[in-house]
């Protein structure tokens, strides 16, 4: 058994009936897949027990009935309807009990959700593997730090700091951190990333992640500003975003792919890769919830 697969036996313990779909997406994708979850299970398990998987299977299985929740609010507001910036901030990013079953969920995804594969495969084929040699990089929002550990994981030449605004994510980050031996050549920060990016102009990276951080922004155009100003003229940006799809805590609401392809053009970007694929609809419904990822260089 592949040592990942601890979190899809712990899926059909703890959250049977979403158990038979993420097994789909994993045995569909079977090599991809466990790329991700080989090594977070080795990290997990090294961190926390082998009772991360349960946790883990019970924070995703609460992520999904959220958006599942957050999506029919959607419909029938017609609109996003999220809570307060000053709410979000305390109820979401620094509640350590919300945070860290949302971290194991929002990495599992990758994995398990045929919306989100994709996204996987760009980031390991048309972004890590393309990177110049020795790169230097900057993940934006980094939550659970899984992105750039397995940066590291593939490409052992780069350097990479992460950032994020919750410190429970963080902590969350440095645990993985510790145990996955990358800790010579990746760090983690507690910084509002576009803050940071502001005291960071002169800085220049061959690589820069920005997932799914768009759609919490209250305006994404700084963000798209800030990665066409830091990424080297050789460099790459791996960037995705929601799209028609609610959560408790997304703010900018997408309704087209051209919107934020639009906001990299207009950065000074361009788009030489783009995927967008779609969730579950709801029946009936006015919205296809999608997710959508690009690669993105400087013109």
């Amino acid at each position: 058994m592949n040592e990942g697969e601890a979190f899809l036996e712990a899926l059909e313990q703890k959250a049977r009936i979403l158990a038979p779909g993420a097994r789909a997406t994993y045995e569909a994708n079977k090599d991809l897949c466990s790329w991700l979850l080989n090594p977070l299970a080795r990290w997990a398990e090294a961190a926390y027990g082998k009772q991360i998987f349960e946790d883990a299977a019970r924070g995703y299985a609460s992520y999904c009935i959220g958006v599942a929740q957050a999506q029919r609010i959607y419909e029938k507001a017609g609109r996003y309807t999220p809570e307060a910036m000053p709410e979000i901030m305390s109820g979401v990013y620094e509640d350590e009990g919300y945070m860290v079953p949302y971290m194991w969920a929002a990495i599992l995804i990758y994995a398990f959700w045929p919306s989100m594969v994709n996204h996987l495969a760009m980031f390991r084929e048309d972004f890590l593997r393309r990177l110049p040699a020795n790169a230097r990089i900057l993940e934006l929002a980094c939550g659970h730090g899984v992105l750039s550990l397995l940066a590291a994981e593939e490409r052992p030449d780069i350097q990479i700091e992460g950032l994020d605004i919750s410190p429970p994510a963080i902590a969350v980050a440095e645990r993985l951190l510790k145990v996955s031996g990358h800790s010579g050549n990746v760090k983690f920060g507690t910084k509002d990333a576009l803050q940071a990016n502001g005291s960071m102009e002169s800085d220049v990276y061959q690589g820069i992640i920005s997932a799914m951080l768009a759609e919490h922004l209250p305006e994404p155009k700084p963000l798209f500003s800030a990665m066409g100003r830091m990424v080297s003229k050789d460099g790459l940006v791996y960037f995705s975003t929601a799209i028609e799809s609610a959560q408790r805590d997304h703010v900018y609401e997408y309704n087209q792919e051209s919107e934020p392809l639009q906001m990299a053009e207009s950065a000074g970007l361009r788009v030489s890769l783009l995927v967008s694929d779609a969730g579950l609809p709801s029946a009936g419904g006015r919205f296809l919830p999608r997710a959508t990822a690009m690669i993105l260089q400087r013109r």
